[in-house]
């Protein structure tokens, strides 16, 4: 679903080596996005469990260009071992999700795609700025690249610089 005038990212990135099955779980433990996204400081399970399931609410803790930014989100679709999909509740409007695809054996790719409108307006101006959106574009191409290598346990130690 598109939202009008909002900002649409996309990426995709194929991993070997593993299964539908274990990227997907991989991608339920949410809690651990920040070990291997760029620009994500903290993601919080909010309501005490770790299960993520519709009608989880989680909380995202951004930094990315030297913005720090706050949004939450609720789950709307797991469907094991594909799909994982969100729609922003605060500090964003718009939807999101994580694909997981085989690509033959052990082989997936995964996509994430999300359509979004900042929120406060202001900020939203910023992130529509093209600057802006190749960075965003890149972090999340990159991010996903780091998602490989993480699931392998190949991915290096993160510097402290920025």
């Amino acid at each position: 679903m598109a939202i009008a005038g909002g900002h649409r990212v996309s990426a995709s990135y194929p991993i070997s080596g593993l299964s539908q099955e274990e990227v997907f779980a991989a991608l339920l433990e949410v809690w651990r996005f920040p070990e291997w996204a760029c620009g994500l400081e903290r993601v919080s399970v909010l309501g005490g469990s770790r299960e993520v399931r519709p009608d989880t609410a989680l909380s995202f803790a951004l930094n990315a260009a030297g913005i720090h930014h706050e949004v939450e989100s609720t789950i709307t679709v797991v469907d094991p071992p594909r799909t994982l999909q969100w729609r922003y509740t605060k500090g964003a409007a718009g939807t999101g999700g994580l694909t997981v695809e085989g690509e033959g054996k052990e082989a997936v790719r995964v996509t994430f795609t999300t359509n979004y409108v900042v929120e406060p307006r202001w900020l939203d101006r910023i992130a529509g700025r093209p600057f802006f959106r190749r960075a965003a574009n890149d972090l999340l191409r990159r991010s996903l690249r780091r998602f490989g290598l993480y699931l392998r346990g190949d991915l290096p130690q993160r510097s402290s610089s920025p």
